[in-house]
């Protein structure tokens, strides 16, 4: 039961950041960059892949339920037919994607490759997603494969390339303090049960 409620405020810690990171944004058309992509690789790098995922599935179903929680304030079913929404998508896979590769480590190569192997993944499933709706919902389709990645990649590479350094550099001391604070904890819990057992044998 401790272990599920630990779980769940992983969980919803991360799916709050993920939040956040949509609210700090620079408006561009049809992607606005923001902070969401960072949270997910801080997600997958922390979290177990299920909690990975779910951080990003739950705030994928909270914005489409109608709460403003997606980039811009926006909410609500029709956020679906957003050229952005296939990168929601991507994140949440990316997010189980990370986590699986990188449990238990702290190798900073390892860690880097994993989150440019998941880019490349919101980018695969981000592209033709924002294309499809673009060409067959808005009827406003770019009129080559250059003009799909100018609006849709090219302008991101900087702001990921410096987001990628940041979660890698930090990672593994994040890691290292957890890993310490549960041997501690684990620690404390013993010297308590041979405290309560010596205690036990002295009132006998």
């Amino acid at each position: 039961m401790k272990n599920n409620t630990k779980s769940l405020t992983r969980i919803a810690i991360f799916t709050a950041l993920i939040c956040v990171g949509a609210f700090i944004s620079i408006p561009m058309y049809p992607v606005p960059i923001t902070l969401q992509n960072f949270f997910v690789f801080m997600a997958g790098l922390l979290l177990s892949p299920v909690e990975a995922f779910l951080s990003v599935f739950i705030y994928i179903i909270l914005g489409l339920v109608g709460i403003p929680i997606f980039s811009g304030f926006t909410g609500g079913i029709q956020s679906i037919f957003k050229p952005t929404f296939g990168f929601l998508i991507a994140f949440a896979i990316g997010g189980y994607l990370i986590s699986k590769l990188t449990k238990d480590t702290i190798n900073r190569k390892k860690i880097f490759i994993t989150l440019i192997i998941a880019e490349i993944l919101f980018y695969l499933i981000g592209l033709p997603y924002m294309y499809f709706i673009l060409k067959f919902y808005i009827g406003k389709a770019p009129e080559s494969i250059m003009a799909v990645l100018s609006m849709g990649l090219i302008p991101f590479i900087p702001g990921d390339i410096i987001k990628m350094i940041v979660a890698t550099a930090i990672t593994p001391k994040i890691k290292k303090a957890l890993q310490n604070e549960n041997r501690n904890r684990k620690k404390d819990q013993l010297v308590s049960f041979l405290i309560s057992i010596y205690i036990s044998c002295l009132r006998k």
